[in-house]
């Protein structure tokens, strides 16, 4: 295994290039001719996948991982259903123990997509950092998904906390992305997601069962839970009824926490009797590169 991980490493020397073009007018890609503003052009709204609203379609999506006890655990599960997901990984936690879990995500049929490199938030960062860290993770995904044969090609990137734009800052994250994409793959080859449904399974507070009401009270309506910041900067779990479901989107969950993989079977039981459907997130019309690939080559092949 070492020498795999080890090989997948050594190409970081590779050039990477997007196998073909599609238009970011319609996908969640940085606009090509748009200069971001610092503290203006911001927000989650805007790039909401307004094309599941009313389906009963939802993607599943985890953050964080990988972890060596509670990923595996996971994917037991989704196996059982025969469920798949997108991971969005932190590279620094991919080593030569976790690289298997990585492995598997792909031969099961799993998205593996990049959540940064580390789990700071960018809006914290100078723009040197953010760039270094941006092209090591999204350099490292791609290169995995080329060695390990992957059938989904697609370049997804999600930022930590959803955190971009800040006005604490004198750049612009979107447009470091652009300019990234473009060294790594000569296109704008970057898809970022963010989410539509927060089951907040984050919070210690939150059970199995919150969680899968959370979950459910977004798609059909109901009584699900949200958080509050506390005074003394402790966050809380609050019940919030949800008068105007959005009908299915995508879910925003971590392979990080037992309290989430304790949540999917009972969650994936009754969405199954309420006939939902787990769809992954190239199909969504915000997410899809219809059919195209971002794809790895050699210098020297």
């Amino acid at each position: 295994m070492k020498k795999i991980f080890c090989l997948y490493v050594c190409l970081n020397f590779s050039t990477l290039y997007c196998y073909a073009s599609t238009s970011s007018d319609e996908k969640q890609f940085p606009n090509p001719g748009q200069i971001y503003l610092p503290g203006k052009d911001t927000g989650f709204a805007q790039y909401a996948a307004k094309s599941l609203r009313g389906t009963k379609k939802i993607v599943l999506t985890f953050d964080d991982g990988p972890d060596l006890v509670t990923t595996p655990l996971l994917l037991n599960i989704l196996k059982l259903h025969k469920v798949t997901a997108t991971f969005f990984v932190l590279t620094e936690k991919i080593n030569d123990q976790t690289y298997p879990i990585i492995k598997r995500m792909i031969s099961e049929g799993h998205n593996v997509a990049s959540h940064h490199h580390d789990h700071v938030s960018n809006d914290s960062k100078p723009e040197a950092v953010f760039r270094a860290g941006l092209v090591q993770s999204i350099s490292t995904t791609a290169r995995i998904l080329e060695f390990e044969n992957s059938s989904a090609r697609e370049i997804y990137y999600r930022f930590p906390y959803g955190a971009y734009g800040s006005k604490t800052r004198n750049y612009h994250h979107l447009n470091v992305m652009k300019s990234v994409s473009n060294d790594l793959f000569g296109e704008n080859c970057i898809n970022f997601a963010f989410w539509d449904i927060d089951t907040v399974d984050w919070l210690p507070e939150m059970s199995p069962q919150d969680i899968k009401a959370n979950v459910l009270a977004n798609i059909f309506g109901g009584t699900g839970f949200d958080f509050k910041r506390n005074s003394n900067g402790s966050y809380s779990k609050v019940k919030k009824v949800i008068n105007k479901p959005l009908g299915g989107g995508v879910v925003l969950m971590h392979d990080v926490h037992k309290r989430t993989v304790d949540s999917i079977d009972l969650l994936l039981n009754e969405l199954k009797q309420r006939q939902v459907e787990i769809v992954s997130l190239q199909s969504v019309d915000e997410y899809s590169y219809n059919g195209l690939e971002c794809r790895l080559i050699s210098p020297n092949p």
